[in-house]
């Protein structure tokens, strides 16, 4: 991806407006990126965070936002039969097996990064760990 026309210094300005779609997206940081011209490239975002202890902050919390957003989603993924199913050119009511395990994929990639971001809430085991440590492991390991 070019860094032409797309900032490269660091603003508090520009980093609350990356954090604030992050937290309100399950989009990943690449595709956002796309949709947003006036963000800079994702490599310069993650230089920043190595950085800029409190950019590194807001976007580990912003990360644990969008987990409570996957979370929800899942639900609607679950819930939604609506293209489970296909009535064939022999009028015949027939399971589409694609779409199942398309939406049981979306499903397991939602549960697993909510796992990582925030264990305690939505990970199978609780340990002594303070929350801070875990959402930072959780982190280390989407990168």
């Amino acid at each position: 991806m070019s860094n032409r026309g797309r900032p490269t210094i660091y603003s508090k300005e520009l980093a609350d407006k990356i954090c604030d779609a992050v937290a309100t997206s399950t989009l990943g940081l690449r595709k956002l990126c796309k949709l947003h011209p006036d963000f800079p490239d994702p490599d310069t975002i993650f230089k920043w965070r190595y950085r800029y202890n409190d950019f590194n902050d807001q976007y580990v919390k912003a990360k644990q936002f969008q987990a409570d957003i996957m979370a929800e989603e899942i639900i609607e993924i679950a819930d939604d039969g609506l293209n489970d199913t296909y009535v064939n050119d022999e009028g015949q009511v027939k399971v589409d097996n694609d779409v199942i395990q398309r939406s049981r994929l979306r499903v397991d990639t939602r549960k697993w990064i909510a796992c990582k971001l925030l264990p305690k809430i939505y990970g199978n085991n609780t340990t002594k760990d303070s929350d801070d440590n875990q959402q930072e492991e959780g982190l280390k390991e989407l990168e």
